[in-house]
């Protein structure tokens, strides 16, 4: 298993790497690499695929990936039509799995070598410990040196005891990509991150990812865990838990603009993937 080459800016003599993203979108390629990333989205919004969770993202959220853990993260599709008024803001630290061996006594890294093992799942942090942790990372990258690897320190400590948080993959994934899979698995996310509100036979995403579509199948299913059919429509259901979360459409438009033409297809799904009906999601969200 060889990492899609990212430079997450940790070497050996330099274990803690934080870098302040402004652009107009996002556009990281499907990756992983061997250290940790917490990541706290300032602005912007958008889909996001960690291990083999499918979810929306939003402004205020945070999330902390373990090594290996492969992972995009994609803005919706208006981020890329030149609305000049939209930025995608984030904060990320990239650090080393073993960076405390050599500082602290091995007894006192039992709680962090436990938080790396949960963020070998993703997990999201939130409640009060996910809003320590928020303000401490808005100050971390003006602080130099001692101050800020005190301010890194401060949020490793709250992190190890945060009860506050809910994994992404399940607890089954397993990395399994090398590096021409990564390539394949990338065209074939941003196909579906940009397209997915769209009729997509097997037969197209087949050509996008240059494979016969029975070779297709089965490579997809190898490497998500999930058939692409599931996949397509984890995005759909995700995309309508986001409208019905934060607009006033009707359930009937809602659909149609996650990609269900059919009334009853999106709400069958919808029940499937998320245990309820959307009407009584908007219910229990109001």
């Amino acid at each position: 298993m060889k990492p899609l080459f990212i430079d997450t800016g940790i070497t050996e003599k330099k274990l803690i790497h934080i870098r302040k993203v402004d652009t107009p979108y996002l556009d990281k390629p499907f990756h992983f690499h061997p250290n940790c990333e917490l990541v706290l989205i300032e602005e912007g919004f958008g889909k996001r695929v960690i291990g083999d969770n499918v979810a929306n993202f939003h402004e205020g959220d945070l999330v902390l990936m373990g090594p290996n853990l492969p992972h995009i993260w994609q803005n919706d599709n208006i981020f890329y039509a030149g609305n000049k008024k939209l930025r995608a803001k984030a904060v990320v630290v990239y650090f080393s799995p073993n960076l405390l061996d050599a500082m602290i006594d091995p007894g006192y890294l039992k709680p962090v070598r436990r938080l790396v093992e949960k963020a070998g799942r993703g997990i999201v942090i939130y409640g009060r410990a996910g809003e320590t942790v928020r303000q401490k990372m808005l100050t971390l990258s003006g602080q130099e040196g001692l101050l800020q690897l005190i301010d890194f320190l401060s949020i490793i400590n709250t992190l190890t005891s945060a009860r506050e948080i809910r994994y992404l993959s399940g607890e089954k994934f397993v990395n399994t990509y090398n590096e021409k899979d990564v390539g394949r698995i990338n065209t074939i996310y941003h196909f579906l991150l940009q397209h997915f509100k769209e009729d997509i036979e097997l037969a197209e995403i087949s050509r996008i990812a240059n494979m016969a579509p029975t070779a297709f199948s089965r490579f997809f299913r190898q490497r998500t865990n999930k058939t692409f059919s599931r996949f397509l429509n984890e995005l759909r259901i995700q995309h309508a838990c986001d409208l019905l979360n934060h607009t006033d459409k009707s359930i009937t438009e809602i659909g149609y603009e996650s990609g269900y033409h059919n009334p009853t297809n999106f709400n069958k799904f919808f029940s499937a993937l998320t245990g309820t009906t959307p009407s009584a999601y908007r219910k229990k969200i109001k």
